[in-house]
């Protein structure tokens, strides 16, 4: 199956009776590849023309951090790693990639929080809603100091992302 990344809300790690599997959010529809979360980072980056050791020298630049980093495919398509489950095996990352422009809002909840995207889709996430807010913020910024690199100062400003409470 080919992967959508202009139609795509979210592409998390999931276990299934064969394996794992990543799961594919499109609005109202989800669907499951027999792939691994990392192979679909790396079409994504491919598919984009992205370096993924350079995203994460930039990213330790914005933000200090070099793992968790925000995928900015292209201008308003940033995606963001959250937890989304505990890791039962080795090489299972945990973390899911979320569409920054549709998360609507995150509520806090019991061992975790709830994720509300575009669409009415709600995925459960296994951070709490500060620590969450905090990813948000950070590949906010990641997303707007790669792109007004790129595209300048003025396109910078029209990147700001502001959450909903």
């Amino acid at each position: 199956m080919a992967i959508d990344f202009t139609a795509l809300l979210a592409f998390y790690p999931s276990y299934a009776t064969s394996g794992m599997v990543t799961r594919l959010v499109y609005g109202e529809s989800l669907h499951s590849v027999d792939t691994t979360i990392g192979t679909v980072v790396k079409q994504a980056c491919r598919q984009y023309a992205l370096d993924r050791r350079a995203l994460a020298n930039a990213a330790h630049f914005v933000s200090g951090k070099r793992n968790l980093v925000p995928l900015p495919l292209c201008v308003g398509r940033t995606f963001v790693p959250l937890k989304v489950h505990a890791p039962l095996i080795d090489g299972d990352s945990a973390y899911g990639y979320f569409l920054l422009q549709a998360i609507a809002k995150v509520e806090a909840g019991e061992g975790g929080s709830m994720l509300y995207l575009a669409g009415g889709v709600t995925l459960p996430i296994l951070q709490r809603r500060s620590t969450a807010m905090n990813h948000l913020a950070r590949a906010a910024l990641f997303e707007k100091v790669f792109w007004g690199k790129r595209l300048g100062a003025a396109m910078g400003e029209s990147l700001l992302w502001t959450p909903s409470i």
